[in-house]
């Protein structure tokens, strides 16, 4: 028996990919909890073209609550998936895409809340690969789904999360000074562990072969568990010393996103049959 069937016939990796749903939702709950308790600051991040921003932020939190409660416990899962990764995808469009293209000008996304660049690039590479993951699991739920283990929603997602994977990956040679993993937003959250350039190549390189097996459809049951395993371990590496040592930093939620895109790969790779070619 290879290492790989022993690892796809392990008890405890079937436990841990039953997880990926509680990943995922998780941190959606937390930050529509946020967005009640620090409404003033959220409300700064909507764009200026968009009236009534605090309205805008509370019922952005309610939405991320309800679909993080929905996905928890398996009611109206489906539509809860769908519009929540149609919500984070909307992000992307219209204000991440903004804070990256800095049309001359742009007073919104000349704003220091939103950080220097490349925090810009890690946060847009997230949000995409959160919405990946929410259409993967509003996928998962549809009746084609479990009767085919097919489902255009599902592919929607896989498609998004191994794009956003391979971004994520690219970025771990353009930024090797950036913690690796899933990379925080800012080269000010060390990695405790010494020689962390090879790291970050090293972690770059999985990251890069995942995502292009997840976007070729290819040993994606493999890719994803193997993936959801490494942005967690490096979490733990990265966020628990970080987070022990600068509590304040709990609030940004930056940990949070990459929890949900280690529930999505792990999520993704539970819904796929043992033997997924």
């Amino acid at each position: 028996m290879s290492w790989i069937e022993t690892m796809e016939d392990n008890r405890a990796i079937d436990v841990l990919l039953k997880s990926g749903c509680v990943l995922l939702a998780l941190p959606m709950v937390i930050f529509g909890v946020e967005h009640f308790l620090f409404a003033n600051f959220v409300a700064m991040i909507v764009p200026p073209w968009v009236p009534w921003h605090l309205f805008w932020t509370y019922f952005v939190g309610i939405a991320l609550i309800a679909a993080g409660v929905a996905i928890l416990v398996k009611r109206e899962a489906q539509l809860a998936g769908f519009l929540l990764g149609a919500m984070i995808l909307a992000f992307v469009l219209l204000i991440h895409s903004r804070l990256l293209a800095r049309w001359p000008g742009d007073v919104f996304a000349a704003n220091p809340i939103f950080g220097p660049y490349p925090g810009r690039l890690h946060n847009a590479c997230k949000d995409l690969g959160l919405s990946g993951a929410a259409f993967l699991f509003a996928g998962t739920q549809s009746e084609t789904w479990k009767l085919q283990h097919k489902d255009k929603v599902f592919t929607i997602g896989r498609v998004l999360f191994a794009i956003a994977v391979t971004a994520l990956g690219l970025l771990h040679f353009v930024y090797p000074e950036f913690a690796p993993g899933v990379q925080p937003m800012s080269a000010a959250v060390k990695f405790p562990l010494p020689w962390q350039p090879a790291w970050s190549y090293l972690t770059g390189i999985a990251f890069l072969a995942a995502g292009i097996a997840i976007f070729l459809n290819s040993k994606v049951r493999l890719a994803a568990t193997l993936l959801g395993l490494l942005i967690l371990l490096f979490g733990l590496i990265v966020w628990v010393p970080w987070l022990a040592a600068h509590p304040e930093d709990m609030a940004g939620g930056n940990y949070l996103k990459d929890m949900g895109l280690a529930g999505g790969a792990l999520l993704m790779a539970g819904a796929l049959p043992k033997k997924d070619g």
